[in-house]
């Protein structure tokens, strides 16, 4: 497909103005020249002109006229669809966004180049409220085209939930421009053409192609935009559509009849958006719009102020009007921001605040156009329509639903609607009353009391009248797919855990078909029992979710908010309403047949229980074995007790049962989220931030468990990539090392976080809260998802396995600088902290990272994202093998050698290994690593005959390889290996192994450790091999020391013991021939530590003006010591004196000692394996006579 990114307008209301957005269109071709409509495109302007587009100065053509969601994509399972996507938006200051852009969020503003420019400027000319960056207009436009600013035109496609090789993933630094911008950043930096696809790869051509592989399962997925800095106002703007796979499975179930089909299935895009009101309105309510540089009525409005919840000029120290917590003015305060409060240009000194509203003498230093920590809207928008209305018939529907807004959470139910008098609008009410604007039927029954007193108390939440729900949801799929078995949920208002014994108290607790910022639900409705009735799809989820503000919950009734900057009340038939979504009108005709849910539920079922297998046969399958998915796949998981499958908030590991049986043990991946202030925020202005990151090892009370990181930091997500040969399903998880992951995700914050999985699907395994009560997955979360809602103090634990899509071409790594808008050597963070994973602070610099196959997670409430809440996914990908590995031996006498040359057939590769042994058969020893570009190497063998085979392996090692200074341990990497390539062989004379050693004993140290001994019997070894066996366990590799030719006695020390064990040796020689026959077993125990000498009583007795104490304590086994400690306080930090008596001794007398005085006294027994525990002497403290 053709598809290209146009700037147009619509009209999304009867009531607004047509609306400036940008969006998709298929272009016309040869191919669809036949069922084009031949719609000529244009570029609609702010001012309400249009400019005709062309390409190579001939005018373009589109399939249809650009429509908002449009055009839908509909692909096969395993049939890949290929994408040449054009962006034809405007150029110059016609290109800049026609909503306010925030120039200081990563990647929207300035570039390396701009940066550099503003280090030489002087300082007195920088304004950090209103940056460079921020300019409109044509000024913007010089400042792109001088390389100093990114562009605002900038544009990518990221296919939602696709198993997309990297260079096709959209990921932020994907993006490009129009052809005709003038700018020295055409595209970003991650971008790579489909080898393919006759991508010439010209970064002004305004062109980049996208392969997408479809090797999934039937699901409804999304492509959007995703460029660096401007993701959430592109697709607030418009850029986004749907995009669905179909598979055997769904048509399985369409072709008997089991789910409606085409011609009854409706998609659902839901969205939030605000519009420019009149310029009357708009002057009360938002004096700062500039409607020539963000368009005036019925075009897109965005916050764009940052108002801070804090107001310390005021006496309650409280903002009314605000929204988010302002860093220097929070506990503890960001006293490290680069900006902090300025003097407010509007305080008077004269104005007294015990008689007016004054306003205080110090604001915010954000930007005057700033980003708020989220945007939410006031107007449901359905497929593009505000406030549709939708007629069916009295049957069973399947629709489609995503969430598709950009921060608001949708609990959706559906209501019967009534009229203006509060009577239903069913068959018994023939002549509804219409409301004061002529439309009937556009309300639900909410309970007056309720409403009523939530006048009075914002903080009471409205439900609607008990009786009044209409129809139920059929789930049936997520974003993942199909679930392992419908779920039916009915209506139900949005609750919250209000029990204050429970840690999470305040989370959602309660809803119905609730669908977080990305997150979609396949879902069947049956209208059977509806004819003729009008309803209405409700939302009342939180926004915030889950703190509720009311004053973004719009319904009517609601209270008048103007004073605290809320909008007023919402009459009946009105907007402002984020509660009655969308009208249904049922079709008063004969109903059908009832949905036959039981049909259904026996199809999900697996075959062996004598269903379809629909889960079990068309999804992959799960890693986790739990009791939930039993009737999907016919097995017997534990629904409660041990190896349920489900994670303690202690636990640092899973032990489950998998769909092979075999049990296996993961250990969990520590991760992050944090988003309140104090702890999480932009270190250059103070304005509230979310970040991921990692939770420190061995976590514990008391100590620094929080590592967060910002989008430029080191890459700590680094994976095995899980790699298929084409046509090859996902088998069940056999092994622990095969590139699966279990994370178990903690979240100290206070927002409900959409998390978003690029590449692969997660299994959501459980919650637990930070008190340790465990909450199961609801049933319609089951299965695989992409977006994972996770909640404030609880841990939310998921499964992965990042499966590598198979793709017809090589392709290279991902490597770029950290943070391409900044020059390279920058030191990173803003001065912030950065610490590495095992928490030992780091600076970083700005430098190149090989991010092998690139993705990204984040958070969908697309504010969050921009505000720093994603990080980089590395996946290690193996090279292809070398080949044509050709040996040539050179040279006479001590000078021979054999020159190596091969063949490099992988563009990813980072190093080759040259391998060396006495046969093809091995063992294998290694000569040398070299670096990718070299494909040659000399082994100066000597003057041999010796037999050597060689063999070349190519390795990709990804992530951060900087060494970082002692003592951090740096950032993680993986090094995945291709094949060997075909082995060679020179020479004539084979080399045999060597000689057995003899004589090994074992002898147990103090340390602990175990000193080992044996004889060297041979004269041709490279080194010897210990092995240790653990218990009654298994021998594995310990060590190979080095040779010792013909030197008898040899020995090693293993001091990697721990005591109360038994610990069992045996050494072989080795050489390039491989391993000589076993020594005898030798084995040694470590005793374990002593116990306490408990109890210890303390006898203290004058010695003339001195005095003495004596301890007496009980003798433990196994110890040759005691040591006996004095101190002046409890924690023996003061005055300590210590002493050493042998074994056996039982009592200890000191010297003299001050008279009056308290001392502390305590001991603990010693051997050769440690220490037990300190006694202390009763009493704690003894005072001298």
């Amino acid at each position: 497909y053709e598809i290209a990114l146009v700037q147009y307008r619509e009209k999304m209301h009867s009531d607004l103005p047509p609306t400036l957005l940008r969006g998709y269109v298929q272009l016309e071709t040869l191919v669809n020249f036949n069922v084009s409509e031949h719609f000529p495109l244009e570029s609609a302007n702010l001012d309400g002109t249009s400019t005709v587009i062309s390409i190579n100065n001939l005018p373009v053509y589109a399939v249809t006229k650009p429509h908002y969601l449009g055009p839908t994509i509909v692909a096969e399972k395993n049939r890949p669809v290929r994408i040449k996507f054009y962006n034809l938006l405007p150029s110059g200051a016609g290109g800049n966004l026609f909503i306010p852009v925030d120039t200081t969020v990563m990647g929207s503003g300035m570039t390396a180049q701009g940066h550099t420019a503003m280090e030489m400027m002087d300082p007195m000319m920088i304004d950090p409220q209103n940056p460079m960056c921020n300019e409109g207009g044509e000024m913007k436009a010089q400042l792109v085209a001088d390389g100093l600013c990114y562009a605002e035109n900038r544009a990518t496609l990221h296919l939602h939930g696709g198993i997309s090789p990297w260079i096709s993933d959209g990921t932020p630094h994907q993006w490009i421009t129009p052809a005709d911008q003038t700018t020295p950043y055409p595209q970003g930096v991650s971008v790579s053409p489909v080898p393919d696809m006759g991508d010439s790869g010209n970064p002004n051509d305004g062109v980049m192609t996208f392969y997408y592989t479809n090797q999934q399962s039937a699901r409804l997925m999304f492509y959007h935009d995703h460029a660096w800095g401007i993701t959430r106002l592109n697709v607030y703007a418009g850029e986004a559509a749907p995009y669905i796979i179909t598979d055997a499975t769904e048509q399985s179930l369409l072709s008997q009849g089991l789910i409606p089909g085409a011609e009854s299935t409706i998609p659902l895009v839901i969205q939030d958006k605000t519009f420019v009101p009149a310029k009357a309105q708009l002057a009360a309510q938002d004096e700062t719009w500039d409607m020539d540089r963000w368009g005036g009525p019925g075009n897109l409005w965005l916050p764009h102020v940052y108002s801070p919840a804090q107001n310390p000029g005021d006496a309650s120290g409280v903002n009314q009007f605000g929204r988010w917590a302002y860093g220097p003015w929070f506990w503890p305060p960001t006293l490290s921001v680069e900006h902090g409060p300025v003097p407010n240009p509007y305080y008077d000194p004269v104005c007294n605040p015990d008689v007016e509203w004054c306003e205080p003498p110090l604001m915010p230093g954000v930007p005057y156009n700033s980003m708020g920590m989220e945007a939410f809207m006031d107007t449901p928008v359905v497929n593009g329509a505000v406030y549709p209305s939708l007629t069916v018939e009295p049957k069973s529907y399947r629709f489609r639903i995503l969430n598709a807004a950009n921060d608001r959470f949708f609990n959706l139910s559906i209501y019967k609607a009534v009229d203006a008098n509060g009577n239903p609008c069913d068959p018994a009410n023939s002549t509804p009353a219409p409301e004061s604007t002529g439309v009937t039927c556009t309300e639900v029954m909410l309970n007056p009391d309720e409403v009523a007193a939530a006048l009075l108390d914002p903080t009471i939440f409205p439900t609607p009248v008990a009786g009044t729900e209409g129809p139920n949801w059929i789930q049936i799929g997520t974003e993942g797919g199909f679930l392992p078995a419908p779920a039916v949920i009915p209506a139900h208002p949005t609750t919250w855990v209000n029990d204050p014994t429970v840690f999470n108290a305040g989370n959602v607790d309660q809803h119905s078909l609730l669908i977080g910022p990305a997150e979609r639900a396949d879902v069947i409705v049956d209208f059977s029992a509806f004819a003729g009735q009008t309803l209405i799809l409700y939302n009342d989820a939180p926004a915030a979710f889950p703190a509720r503000d009311p004053r973004y919950d719009y319904y009517t009734g609601n209270g008048d908010y103007t004073e605290t900057g809320g909008a007023p009340s919402t009459l009946p038939g009105y907007g402002p309403n984020t509660r009655t979504v969308m009208q249904i009108k049922v079709a008063a005709a004969t109903p059908a047949p009832a949905f036959n849910l039981t049909a259904l539920e026996s199809a999900f079922m697996a075959a062996s229980l004598g269903g379809l297998g629909i889960f079990e046969s068309g999804q992959h399958p799960i890693i986790v074995g739990q009791g939930e998915y039993n009737s999907a796949y016919g097995t017997s998981f534990p629904i409660n007790g041990p190896e349920n499958g489900t994670v303690q908030i202690f636990d640092t590991s899973l032990t489950f049962k998998t769909l092979l049986g075999d049990t296996l043990t993961m250990p969990l991946q520590p991760k992050q989220i944090q988003d309140e202030m104090g702890e999480a925020f932009d270190p250059e202005y103070g304005r509230m931030s979310g970040f991921l990151g990692l939770e420190t090892p061995n976590a514990q009370a008391g100590m620094q468990n929080m590592l967060l990181y910002g989008f430029v930091m080191p890459p700590t997500e680094v994976l095995k990539g899980i790699e298929l040969p084409a046509g090859v399903e996902l088998s069940p998880i056999a092994s622990t090392d095969d590139g699966s992951q279990i994370w178990k995700i903690t979240h100290n914050g206070v927002d409900t976080h959409p998390i978003h999985f690029h590449l692969y699907d997660v299994q959501l395994i459980n919650r637990v809260g930070w008190d340790g009560i465990i909450r199961k997955p609801d049933p319609n979360e089951l299965g695989w998802k992409d977006t994972v809602r996770i909640s404030p103090l609880e841990d939310t634990i998921v499964a992965l396995r990042p499966l590598v899509p198979s793709v017809p071409w090589d392709l290279p790594n991902s490597v770029r600088l950290l943070d391409p808008s900044m020059p390279e050597g920058s030191l990173l963070g803003m001065g912030m902290v950065t610490f590495d994973p095992s928490g030992e602070p780091v600076q970083v610099y700005n430098r190149y990272i090989n991010f092998g196959w690139e993705y990204v997670w984040h958070c969908h409430i697309l504010s969050h994202e921009e505000m720093d809440m994603m990080r980089p996914v590395v996946v290690a990908v193996a090279p292809r093998a070398p080949s044509s590995l050709v040996a040539t031996v050179v040279g006479n006498g001590n000078n021979k050698r054999v020159d190596l040359i091969w063949q490099d057939n992988s563009l990813n590769e980072t190093q080759f290994t040259v391998q060396r042994a006495a046969s093809s058969s091995g063992p294998w020893t290694i000569l040398a690593t070299l670096p990718s570009e070299v494909t040659t190497y000399t082994d100066p063998i000597g003057n041999t005959n010796q037999t050597f085979a060689y063999r070349v392996i190519a390795s990709n090692t990804v992530g951060d390889t900087d060494e970082y200074p002692a003592p951090s341990i740096g950032f993680p990497v993986v090094t995945k290996d291709s094949p060997p390539s075909n082995t060679v062989t020179v020479g004539t004379v084979q080399l045999l192994p060597p000689s057995a050693p003899s004589n090994l004993t074992a002898t147990f140290q103090s340390g602990p450790q175990i000193l080992l001994s044996w004889t060297d019997k041979a004269n041709n070894e490279t080194g010897f091999v210990i092995e240790r066996s653990v218990g009654a366990g298994a021998f594995t590799s310990l060590i190979t020391v080095g040779p010792r030719n013909n030197t008898g006695s040899v020995s090693y020390t293993d001091t990697n013991v721990s005591a109360g064990t038994v610990y069992s040796y045996r050494v072989a020689a080795v050489n390039l021939a491989g391993l000589s026959a076993y020594t005898n077993t030798a084995t040694a125990s470590i005793p374990a530590p002593p116990a306490a000498p408990s109890p210890v009583t303390a006898t203290a007795v004058r010695q003339g003006n001195s005095a003495r104490v004596t301890l007496i304590w009980t003798n433990v086994a196994d110890e040759t010591g005691y040591t006996i400690e004095r101190a002046t306080n409890s924690a023996f930090t003061a005055n300590v004196v210590t002493s050493t008596v042998g074994a056996n001794t039982t009592t200890f007398t000191t010297g003299n000692v001050p008279r009056n005085a308290f001392f502390y006294f305590r001991v603990r027994a010693f051997n050769g394996a440690g220490v037990s525990a300190w006694a202390n002497a009763t009493p704690f403290p003894i005072r001298t006579p």
